[in-house]
């Protein structure tokens, strides 16, 4: 077998007999694992591709991996249990909520992410998805094409209203990190007043970018715009519920580019429907796929994108690279770059 691998490298000359390793990726939205072999072939490691999401499927596919990669797939406890040489689990992205991270340092076995590899796509397409609803574009869009764009006369615009602005108003921040950050730069670009709730960064930093910092509360009730952009964790599953909804202005507008679990979308669904709140734009949903019968799916005043707001073509091969980077890091022995969790 031979590898070819143009930044690490010339031809590699193997067979499978003479790899040291071995690389299971579960699942991932790339068709194939030649990218990935291209680089862990340098380390003596085997890359095994499948796409499973099937948690006993998962546990056979691992079962003798020194190294998984992973996407949406459930690395359970069960699963983590079965595992009997892996030293590490890296997944595919910033969050990592279907790596049972404590069953996995209770083995040694090291979890990493990959943080860094889609910062400004998020954030752009975050204020893509506040700019469309501030703006109507999609509503525009649909009534230019569906040959409405004079039927109201001098007046053609009043089917969109309400049409908004954003200078001068609030914009509140849910999960202040890289992307949150990076949101609130481009949003002061708009001359909006930025206000952050993040319990985990200092107030220091905010405060160099002109940033205040407030509770929860005091955000859904000044803000007019909410981004969210929070990783999901348990503390942060339903973050967003109907009390905090309840509180939020009826002007007001919700988008949520992190994961969908975040927001309780029953409660969601329920105040968008209610007009208690004035519209959303999610790029995640709380069941992904999603069920084509989800109410949400139904309502006016929401715009939705297929969880594509990490995508770019520059981003899907940082993506890439760094993951399989970080795994040939720990196969030679070295300190990952960003470890959710080290071995105990």
């Amino acid at each position: 077998m031979t590898l070819y691998c143009r930044r690490y490298g010339s031809a590699l000359k193997l067979s499978r007999n003479s790899y040291k390793y071995e690389v299971v990726i579960t699942d991932s939205d790339h068709l194939d694992g030649e990218f990935e072999q291209g680089i862990l072939g340098t380390v003596g490691a085997h890359v095994k591709k499948y796409q499973t999401y099937d948690e006993k499927e998962v546990i056979k596919i691992t079962k003798t991996a020194d190294a998984i990669m992973c996407d949406y797939a459930p690395i359970s406890r069960a699963v983590i249990s079965g595992l009997q040489k892996a030293r590490v689990i890296v997944v595919y992205g910033v969050g990592y909520d279907n790596v049972d991270v404590k069953a996995a340092k209770e083995k040694s076995i090291i979890v990493c992410n990959v943080p860094d590899y889609m910062t400004y796509e998020v954030a752009e397409h975050a204020l893509a998805l506040i700019l469309s609803l501030v703006r109507r574009v999609t509503w525009g869009d649909n009534l230019a094409k569906a040959g409405r764009w004079s039927e109201y006369g001098a007046s053609a615009w009043a089917k969109l209203m309400p049409i908004t602005h954003l200078d001068g108003k609030t914009a509140g921040i849910v999960g202040f990190g890289r992307i949150g950050q990076q949101v609130a730069e481009r949003l002061q670009a708009f001359k909006m007043n930025v206000i952050a709730f993040d319990p985990y960064v200092p107030k220091d930093v905010a405060a160099r970018m002109n940033v205040e910092l407030v509770d929860l509360p005091t955000l859904m009730k000044q803000s007019d715009i909410i981004s969210v952009n929070c990783l999901l964790t348990k503390e942060t599953f339903h973050l967003i519920g109907k009390k905090e909804l309840d509180a939020m202005k009826e002007t007001a507008m919700i988008v949520n580019t992190a994961r969908g679990k975040v927001i309780d979308q029953v409660a969601l669904v329920d105040a968008l429907k209610s007009k208690r709140i004035a519209a959303a734009g999610l790029d995640v949903l709380e069941k992904e796929p999603y069920d084509p019968n989800d109410p949400i799916l139904e309502l006016e005043n929401v715009i939705i994108t297929p969880h594509v707001g990490g995508i770019s073509d520059k981003a899907v091969t940082n993506l890439r690279r760094l993951a399989t980077e970080e795994v040939a890091r720990v196969l030679r022995g070295e300190p990952p770059k960003h470890p959710v969790t080290a071995p105990a």
